[in-house]
């Protein structure tokens, strides 16, 4: 494991680095293309050195029309892999992200939408402006509702600014739930072989008044957690 977790790390390292320096010279029409192609470059690499593999589960779960995707987050595993789900799917991320050389340009190109968050009620209303023409322009939204990455496992309260974005788009919410962080850790030098199991819920129709939503909302991502611990 340790040699394997050795080659992946270095071989995931250049390949994603080269992708963000070639990424600097793709046209912004093929940037979601280009996405597409890291993702499963690294999900190549993944499944032949690291041994890691992944189950995507009820698929039909995942909508024909714009909606908001409120995706558990436990590793890196989960922002670039997951992405060959959806078609042109926008993210949603701190703005912090956006100062790493080269990634920022590239995420930038890729029309991410930025929270800044020390920017309070502002930043998340110029966030719902971007999202809202995303969604207008027919891309998926992801957002990972905790915050932060977590353990597999461990739970933490669901931030109330998906509830914002879910009101004012009017969109629906589909939880996506996985266990990536059992095999691919969110901090460590070891991974492990293995299936990810990726369950895609029952979406969280418009209409639903902001209490009920979050409710249910942290409902699904803490019954699901759990129910992949032991998976």
């Amino acid at each position: 494991m340790i040699i394997r977790s050795f080659f992946f790390n270095v071989l995931s390292f250049l390949f994603i680095f080269l992708c963000v320096l070639l990424g600097q010279l793709v046209p912004r029409r093929y940037i979601f293309k280009f996405w597409r192609f890291l993702s499963r470059g690294l999900s190549f690499i993944s499944k032949k050195i690291a041994g890691i593999t992944y189950t995507v589960e009820n698929r039909e779960n995942i909508l024909n029309v714009p909606a908001i995707y409120a995706i558990r987050h436990e590793s890196t595993w989960e922002t670039l892999v997951l992405i060959q789900l959806f078609r042109e799917p926008i993210f949603v991320l701190k703005k912090e992200l956006l100062h790493i050389p080269l990634f920022g340009r590239l995420a930038k190109k890729a029309k991410t939408i930025a929270i800044d968050r020390e920017n309070g009620a502002h930043a998340m209303i110029m966030a719902l402006k971007s999202m809202q023409e995303c969604i207008g322009d027919g891309h998926p939204v992801i957002v990972f509702p905790e915050g932060t990455r977590l353990a597999t496992g461990e739970c933490t309260e669901i931030k109330r600014g998906i509830a914002f974005f879910y009101r004012k788009t009017n969109c629906a919410v589909v939880p996506i739930i996985h266990n990536a962080g059992k095999f691919w850790p969110r901090r460590g030098f070891l991974k492990r072989p293995g299936n990810i199991t990726v369950r895609v819920m029952k979406p969280l129709e418009p209409g639903l008044d902001v209490d009920k939503f979050m409710e249910c909302l942290t409902g699904v991502f803490h019954a699901e957690v759990e129910k992949l611990k032991h998976t």
